[in-house]
């Protein structure tokens, strides 16, 4: 038998030494780029993260002014504060859907001359409903279940839409019947919520307590929306607006700005919230509700409604238009002028008149469209839902839009 090389006996403990030497250093250095390539992307993710939770403070820095865009009609941002099982809204000022820009500046896109005095009161046509034409067929037995089957069409729709949250009310200010889905759980109404404050406006106006012709002056100081808002980009600080105008501008052009003349008019929101809530106030809008969001995020925070409480706000103003459309035509105005397009349109037969305001929070992604209709007989409308897309949100309101308009049409064949 062949001995062994007593050179290389010596040699083989370094060898194996060496190896397993050369093994770990690999092994180090590939756990060392894995480690490093981990911490860019937690940085990253965590960038990521902070620019959806403060889109605002995001480049702040660098920005000495404000960039004054093509005025857009007002989506409404939120701040919040995260914690592991529950997030906490906080907000600088009395709406909570309204959040202030974090940079505002005292130029704005105009550089002519600025007329500070009150632009005069411009009424627009008086909308009038239509007189009743349609005779209803359908039994109060057929209704009822006709009803049933709308509400089981809408449970079908949530049920289907997997990363959606929908909740819906449904009422004929005809007939006094109503149906909902989730109606009672806490939605973001954002825009949406000007129609009880100014319910409450106008109530005290009836008695003597507001003017139409009273004044307020936009300032450094004003609350509001800045880069969403039509007062923000149209004028100068200094300009004074009549309360009728900022109440105008509150529905038809969704301004925050605006309708926070009227909420100081009033003394602020806590003096408003318990009026809106002798209207309804199922859920209170200064109230800390417990809820979860269609990302399965929790929330508690105030700033919420419910679609239940929204329509009745809706049907408060119906009736109130009813009895005395001296004081509650100006609204009804308000809303048929809307300068958005309500994404119910679609869904019921062509030149149907739609009075609409709506509701949009785009980092809640959260969308309301609040609507009374003049179809076959007169009904108030309330969808909410919350999606990863305003589009995604509008087809599912055009959805449950035709489904109510079938309901409807069903009733008077």
């Amino acid at each position: 038998m062949k001995r062994p090389n007593p050179t290389f006996l010596q040699k083989a403990p370094k060898i194996h030494s060496s190896r397993r030497k050369r093994t770990l250093a690999i092994v180090l250095i590939a756990l060392g780029v894995t480690m490093v390539l981990m911490f860019f992307r937690k940085v990253s993710y965590d960038g990521q993260t902070y620019a959806k939770m403060f889109p605002d403070l995001v480049g702040a820095a660098q920005r000495e002014t404000t960039t004054y865009e093509e005025y857009r009609r007002p989506v409404h941002t939120t701040t919040e504060s995260t914690t592991e099982s529950t997030t906490e809204e906080t907000t600088t000022f009395l709406a909570p859907s309204f959040a202030p820009t974090s940079a505002t500046t005292s130029e704005t896109p105009s550089t002519v001359t600025q007329n500070n005095s009150p632009d005069p009161i411009l009424e627009n046509p008086s909308y009038t409903f239509k007189k009743a034409t349609w005779h209803q067929t359908a039994t109060y037995q057929k209704r009822a279940v006709l009803l049933d089957n709308l509400r089981e069409k809408v449970k079908a729709v949530d049920e289907e839409e997997k990363y959606m949250r929908i909740c819906f009310e449904f009422v004929s200010l005809e007939h006094g019947d109503s149906i909902g889905y989730r109606n009672l759980e806490p939605v973001l109404p954002s825009g949406a919520y000007a129609i009880p404050i100014e319910l409450v406006w106008y109530d005290q106006y009836a008695q003597g307590k507001q003017d139409l012709a009273g004044v307020s002056t936009y300032q450094r100081s004003s609350k509001g929306a800045y880069s969403a808002s039509y007062i923000g980009h149209t004028f100068k600080y200094g300009k004074q607006f009549f309360h009728r105008n900022a109440l105008n501008y509150a529905i038809s052009k969704n301004d925050s700005i605006a309708l926070n003349f009227i909420i100081d008019s009033m003394d602020g929101m806590d003096k408003i919230i318990p009026e809106i809530n002798k209207i309804s106030g199922y859920v209170s809008y200064d109230s800390k509700i417990l809820y979860q969001d269609y990302r399965s995020r929790r929330y508690k925070a105030p700033a919420r409604t419910s679609c239940f409480d929204m329509a009745e706000y809706l049907r408060y103003l119906y009736n109130g238009y009813i009895n005395s459309p001296d004081i509650y035509q100006r609204i009804i105005n308000d809303m048929y002028y809307n300068e958005s397009v309500s994404p119910l349109k679609a869904s019921f037969a062509q030149d149907t008149p739609i009075l609409h305001i709506q509701g949009r929070n785009l980092d809640m992604g959260a969308y309301m469209e609040c609507a009374i209709i003049d179809c076959e007989e007169p009904i108030a409308i309330v969808v909410y839902v919350e999606a990863s897309s305003e589009e995604y949100a509008n087809s599912v309101m055009q959805t449950i839009g035709r489904y109510t308009a079938e309901f409807v049409r069903s009733c008077y064949m």
